[in-house]
This record gives C-alpha cells, sequence and structure tokens, in this order.
C-alpha cells in the first residue's frame, strides 16, 4: 500500500471545513477561528440588516443629531448616477470539525472548536441572526451515500449547538450536498473537500 493509501483511513477521520459568511480570516489558513470573539468578529454583519449605506465602525449611529453640513451635490436623477450599491461578498472563515471515521460522531477534538462556535451564537453580537450549515464531502465513494453522510453531518453540528448551548433549532438550518460543489476539484479525495458552510442568513 502507498503512503496515500495509508493514511486515507486517517484523513477520513476529518469531517468539516467550516466557511462562515464574513471577514477577511477566509484567506489566511492561519487565522482560522480558536476563540469565541474569533467567531463573532467572522459572523457579526458590517452593518445593521437593511442599512444600505456605508457605515465606519468608529461612527456612533441614531444620535438624532440634524445639524450636520448638507450634501452640496444634487442627488442624481431617476435613471442617472451610480448604480444601486450591490451587497457586499459575504466573509468567510474555514475551520475542521473531525469526526470519527466514515460517521456522523463529533470527535472530542471537534466539540472543542464547537464549544467556542456556540458561545458565539449565544453571545448578545449574533443572538438575532439565523445560520445556514451546509455538508459537504469529498469526491470519494458512491455519490449517493456521500449526500446522506454529508446531511447527516451537517446535523450533528446544528443537534450539538442545540444541546448544549441551547441555540434554538430555528436558527440553525441543515442541508448537505455531499459531492457537488468540491472545494477542490482538482484533488476530489483532499480534506478540503470535507467541510460544512456557515453562512448567516441574517434575523
Amino acid at each position: 500500500m502507498n503512503a496515500v493509501g495509508m493514511l486515507r483511513p486517517a484523513l477520513a477521520g476529518l469531517g468539516l471545513l467550516l466557511s462562515v459568511s464574513g471577514s477577511a480570516l477566509a484567506t489566511d489558513p492561519a487565522a482560522a477561528p480558536t476563540t469565541s470573539e474569533d467567531f463573532i468578529r467572522a459572523l457579526k454583519p458590517d452593518r445593521p440588516q437593511g442599512d444600505e449605506k456605508p457605515r465606519t465602525r468608529g461612527l456612533a449611529l441614531g444620535t438624532g443629531d440634524t445639524t450636520a453640513a448638507p450634501t452640496t451635490a444634487p442627488a442624481p436623477a431617476p435613471g442617472y448616477g451610480s448604480p444601486a450599491p450591490q451587497p457586499k461578498a459575504a466573509p468567510r472563515i474555514s475551520f475542521q470539525v473531525e469526526f470519527a471515521f466514515n460517521s456522523a460522531e463529533l470527535t472530542p477534538k471537534a466539540t472543542g472548536i464547537l464549544n467556542e462556535l456556540g458561545r458565539a451564537l449565544t453571545s448578545p453580537d449574533l443572538a438575532a441572526y439565523r445560520f445556514q450549515l451546509t455538508g459537504h464531502t469529498d469526491g470519494v465513494g458512491n455519490p449517493d451515500y456521500n449526500l446522506a453522510l454529508s446531511k447527516r453531518r451537517a446535523a450533528s453540528v446544528r443537534d450539538y449547538l442545540t444541546r448544549t448551548f441551547g441555540v434554538s433549532s430555528g436558527r440553525l438550518v441543515a442541508v448537505g450536498r455531499g459531492s457537488q460543489q468540491l472545494l477542490d476539484p482538482a484533488n476530489p479525495a483532499s480534506e478540503a473537500n470535507r467541510r460544512v458552510e456557515i453562512v448567516n442568513l441574517g434575523s
């Protein structure tokens, strides 16, 4: 058996890579979240829902001050001027959650990182939001089996957060995609493909 074959059983126990709609942590593996504060920074929207105006973190909002200098440029006529601003791309972070081999059973290492996520989801910063957990597998094996496994693993994460932290089941939607959306399609067996994405759905 070659080295890759020997490593397959060990790697198969690595269950999930979580991508969170959030910040620059997405592209820097070294900045993967390890604390509840990391999760809060990644999952908390940059501006309140429905607020289409850019917001600077250092500004106090809702002061009721109407003495600010008026805008000097007139509003553009309908059909002219800059197009309406597009929604920001969801910020993303990633981290691994380990499962028992070929199973949806969480390992002790997995519960450690999920404990930090649970504290974040129950914090005042995130308590008003709903989230979707989407399970993904690698491209090895039967597609139908992989689809079922991805659903079970996403549900396992949801159930742990609900049972351990009292997160309302109505705030967490668990779905599975199996091997339909490989993160690394050039390497179907890569552990990077075995992941769950968590996205802030708003309030």
